[in-house]
Formats: structure tokens, C-alpha cells, sequence
């Protein structure tokens, strides 16, 4: 149970900013998305009551290289969109396009979403790695997306309504941003293992494996520590391919072709070998 204090904040955040004025959709919106019997022409009218700029990240994330446009085509309506991410990775894009929007003008809060996004990326990859099944792959990527959105929201709720109010400081959204994501999953209905992988300090295993929340962990740790280190980038180190090898499916330009489809590449950094011996250069993309 959290102090009185915690809860009356996060009654506030919910009154306000869980709207759809707000958010640029109704929450009733994803509610619908986990209706089993809505048809597809049900799911296709739901795009006429998201935001413009939600629904134009949702298509360009799903007609990305890294959801497999190559192979399986371009996307043309919002049911292939909801198909193509998953329902449950759907709707968390959705809310996380929200925050991203509402925090565009504050770049301290736009560079938390790249740091989740970051880590959503990174623990996909760790995830197919190690040969995890596909849903647990979609897990760890959803942990880790959802590993700071209620720093996010808290952030965005002081910046809008509360930026005098001396309780919501850096020390409370450190100690109770989890709780807030918790009770977002709540009034979201998202899956309740994102829960379980939000209050663990250590790489999880199981027996002699890895877990998903061992490898969220995992992701959220290096990339906060990349953050860190490189001023808010995410640096890639590809090494030179074979000759001949096509250069659009290499891994470095899946994740360069992610990060521009939600208009993050600028933290982004790819960083070559002769760029590591000209440290000056380095500085200069920065």
C-alpha cells in the first residue's frame, strides 16, 4: 500500500491525463482492441478515433524494416497495422506515442521514451539471440518499452499540471514511477507479466537460463548506461560486411530504419572503426 500522498497524485494523473483531450485517444479505444468477436472492419474504424499523429507512428513502426516489411509487404490499413505489431504491443505503442507527442517539446522527457525505445529495440534483439520463442521475444520487448513510461507520465504531468508542487520531485518519481506504470498496466488492461518485471534490480535466471525479465533488465541496464556515457545516444558498432551481403538487411540498418520510423534517430549513433580512432569526428555527430 502506497502513502496517501502517492495515491492522490496518481488519482490526479489519471483524472487528467487519461482522457482522450489529452491523450489523442479515447482508452476506450483500446479496450475495443482486446474485443475477441470485433471483426476486421470493427478494428478498421477505430483509426477514426486516434490522433493523426498516433495513427501516422503506428503505421510507419509497423511498415518498418524491423517488423519484416521486406518479406511480408507494406502495410495499407490499420487491422494489418494491429496484426502485424500484436494486439498487446499495439496498444502500448499507442499510449507510448501519446507520451512521445505530449513530450516533444521537453527534451529531458522525449529522451526517457528514446532510452525505453532504446531498450525495446535492444531486448528484441538479445531476446531472438539467445533463441527465445517469439512470444517471449514480444514480452521482452514490451518490458522493456514499459520500463520507464510512469517516469514519463510523471514527468509530463508536473511539466502540465503540477510544476510547483514541491512533493513531485526527483527522488519521488525515482522511488514511485514503477507503481504508476503498474496501475497503468491496470487501467489499460495490459498483460500483468509487464508487472513482474518491474521491481527487479538484478539479471533474473531460472535454473541455467536467462529469463525475460533477466534480459529486459539487461537491456534497460546497457542502454541507460549508454545514454549516460554518450550524451543520450544509442551507439551501434557494425562491423564491415562481407562483400556482396545486402547492406538494407543488416542489422545496424534495421535498427537505424526503427528508430527514423518513430523520429528518433537522433539518438541514434552508427558508429564505424575509422570513427573510433577520430575521436574529434565522434564529437562532431554529437
Amino acid at each position: 500500500m502506497q502513502p496517501d500522498h502517492v495515491m492522490n497524485i496518481f488519482d490526479d494523473i489519471e483524472a487528467k491525463m487519461m482522457d482522450e483531450e489529452t491523450l489523442g485517444f479515447s482508452p476506450d479505444v483500446l479496450a475495443a482492441l482486446d474485443n475477441v468477436e470485433a471483426s476486421e472492419s470493427d478494428i478498421e474504424m477505430l483509426k477514426y478515433r486516434i490522433s493523426h499523429d498516433i495513427l501516422f507512428g503506428l503505421f510507419h513502426i509497423a511498415g518498418s524494416v524491423y517488423y519484416g516489411s521486406i518479406q511480408k509487404g507494406s502495410i495499407h490499413t490499420f487491422s494489418e497495422v494491429i496484426t502485424r505489431l500484436g494486439m498487446h504491443h499495439a496498444k502500448a505503442m499507442i499510449i507510448m506515442l501519446a507520451m512521445h507527442i505530449l513530450s516533444k517539446k521537453d527534451e529531458a522527457i522525449e529522451t526517457v521514451f528514446a532510452r525505453s525505445f532504446a531498450s525495446s529495440v535492444i531486448g528484441r534483439i538479445l531476446a531472438h539471440q539467445v533463441g527465445m520463442r517469439e512470444e517471449a521475444v514480444k514480452n521482452v520487448e514490451l518490458g522493456c518499452l514499459f520500463s520507464e513510461i510512469g517516469r514519463m507520465i510523471l514527468l509530463i504531468y508536473k511539466k502540465l499540471h503540477a510544476p510547483d508542487d514541491p512533493r513531485i520531485d526527483e527522488n519521488f518519481i525515482d522511488q514511485y514511477h514503477v507503481y504508476l506504470t503498474e496501475r497503468i498496466i491496470d487501467t489499460f488492461s495490459l498483460p500483468d507479466y509487464l508487472k513482474t518485471m518491474l521491481f527487479h534490480e538484478g539479471v533474473v535466471v531460472e535454473g541455467p537460463y536467462i529469463t525475460a525479465s533477466g534480459l529486459v533488465r539487461l537491456a534497460v541496464q546497457f542502454v541507460s548506461a549508454c545514454f549516460s556515457r554518450h550524451r543520450n545516444h544509442l551507439i551501434i558498432e557494425p562491423v564491415a560486411a562481407p562483400s556482396g551481403q545486402d547492406e538494407s538487411i543488416s542489422l545496424a540498418h534495421i535498427i537505424e530504419d526503427q528508430f527514423r520510423a518513430v523520429g528518433l534517430e537522433k539518438y541514434l549513433m552508427i558508429v564505424k572503426k575509422i570513427d573510433r580512432l577520430l575521436p574529434a569526428r565522434q564529437s562532431e555527430k554529437s
